[in-house]
């Protein structure tokens, strides 16, 4: 095994994260070079401007229970304690109605019947196709459909079924109602969420803000097995040299060398790293992916008007709701987050004013509530839009050119653009340029 290689990875959230400690753990001298003043990328936090000291994220960031490869980094690094999990999801609908949504002691995939009987927002018959169709999906796929939406069409899954349950799946998933979404990835999201296995569609919710998870904790584990942490860092572009990549040039003017590099950022950055190399020598197809955002409402009510930790909203403007990860009995803080925004006509103020009343007819306890501020972030980079034959325009994480790997949640890794899908294209990008050395 080579142990004084030189590796740079470029781009610090979590393919990077993942590339760096595959590198580091086969023994090579990793430096991570981030543009951000901290690691994480999209998982990311910012101060809470009414609850002093303490971090609010962004946007909620959630891992499940199918996401394998970054629940057994979390695992290496000996940071499983940091994921709470949760077994049951909450389903809410107005008035505050709400079901449990729950695996029984069943195997799969019987071990959700009981939690798909249980949704007191659809009635028996509904219930009833919706497993026909999701054990069809599973045995013989979505056939010649050309998009999901489609494929639930010739189920006969009609209007309200798709929109209080399918798209409520689909859209948190995929960041794009089923009417335009790719069938393989949707298919992936109910066979690999729902039936792999009892815990598949457990939530793993951070038990501290996402910068303190990837940047103190993730970056002091990196600091640990010898990776070279520099963050507010900016690469401006590749070096080429002898047919290879030997390095980076940094934006004030500094070069950094190595054997190799993977490159762990947005498929928009991608041109104007590669400019150095020789024209025409790297197609990685991702200039033909189009951006999707999602937009999380933040809400600081004078006390606490969601009685869990989270919920799946049927019908609403938002998915899902979210308290603080360190909210304490009367913390009011709620998030909502909205995927799909880019399907919606709202700016700003009129996001943030039907979330509120979305609330009001959710969550009875906030009609006694005061609202103290509220604060909308929209993420318009959040993800990759996923039309049928998306998967065409997405290159497998790996070699790219000598020397020169790449990785990111938009990569062909099968998955959608979701922290498992970043977790594994690092891990693939660094294994591909440890074979040659037999690591």
């Amino acid at each position: 095994m080579v142990t004084s290689q030189r590796s740079i990875v470029v781009g610090g959230g979590v393919a990077g994260i993942a590339a760096a400690w595959r590198l580091a753990k086969a023994g090579h001298r990793v430096t991570l070079v981030e543009s951000r003043h901290a690691l994480g990328g999209r998982a990311r936090s910012f101060p809470d401007p009414v609850e002093k000291g303490r971090l609010v994220d962004s946007c909620q960031h959630v891992v499940m229970g199918c996401c394998s490869s970054l629940l057994a980094l979390l695992r290496q690094m000996g940071l499983s304690g940091l994921l709470r999990p949760h077994p049951v999801i909450h389903f809410l609908s107005h008035g505050g109605r709400r079901s449990r949504f729950e695996a029984s002691r069943l195997p799969p995939p019987g071990h959700l019947a009981w939690a798909l009987a249980g949704l007191h927002h659809l009635g028996v018959a509904d219930k009833a196709g919706i497993a026909a169709s999701i054990a069809s999906l599973a045995v013989r796929g979505t056939g010649t459909a050309p998009t999901f939406g489609e494929w639930l069409a010739r189920r006969g899954q009609g209007a309200r079924v798709v929109r209080d349950f399918w798209d409520l799946v689909i859209v948190s998933a995929l960041n794009q109602p089923s009417d335009g979404a790719c069938p393989r990835l949707a298919r992936k999201v109910f066979i690999d969420g729902f039936l792999a296995a009892r815990d598949s569609h457990e939530l793993r919710l951070p038990i501290i803000p996402l910068e303190d998870l990837f940047h103190r904790h993730m970056g002091e584990r990196l600091a640990g097995a010898g990776v070279r942490i520099l963050t507010a860092t900016d690469c401006k572009t590749l070096l080429p040299g002898r047919g290879r990549v030997t390095g980076i040039a940094l934006r004030d003017g500094a070069r950094l060398e190595a054997e190799t590099v993977v490159l762990a950022v947005p498929w928009e950055r991608l041109p104007a790293l590669l400019a150095g190399l020789p024209e025409g020598a790297v197609r990685c197809r991702g200039e033909r992916l189009r951006r999707a955002g999602i937009a999380a409402v933040h809400l600081w009510f004078d006390r606490r008007v969601l009685p869990t930790a989270h919920a799946a909203l049927v019908g609403a403007t938002a998915q899902w709701l979210f308290r603080h990860p360190v909210a304490d009995a009367g913390d009011g803080y709620l998030q909502a987050v909205v995927s799909g925004i880019d399907e919606t006509n709202h700016d700003a103020e009129s996001l943030a004013n039907a979330v509120i009343g979305d609330i009001g007819r959710f969550c009875p306890a906030s009609r006694r509530a005061r609202l103290i501020k509220s604060k909308v972030v929209r993420e318009n980079l959040a993800t990759f839009r996923v039309p049928p034959g998306v998967e065409n325009d997405r290159p497998r994480p790996g070699i790219v050119f000598p020397g020169l790997a790449i990785a990111g949640d938009w990569t062909g890794t099968g998955w959608p653009a979701t922290m498992e899908g970043a977790c594994r294209s690092g891990i693939e990008a660094a294994n591909a340029l440890l074979a040659p050395q037999g690591c």
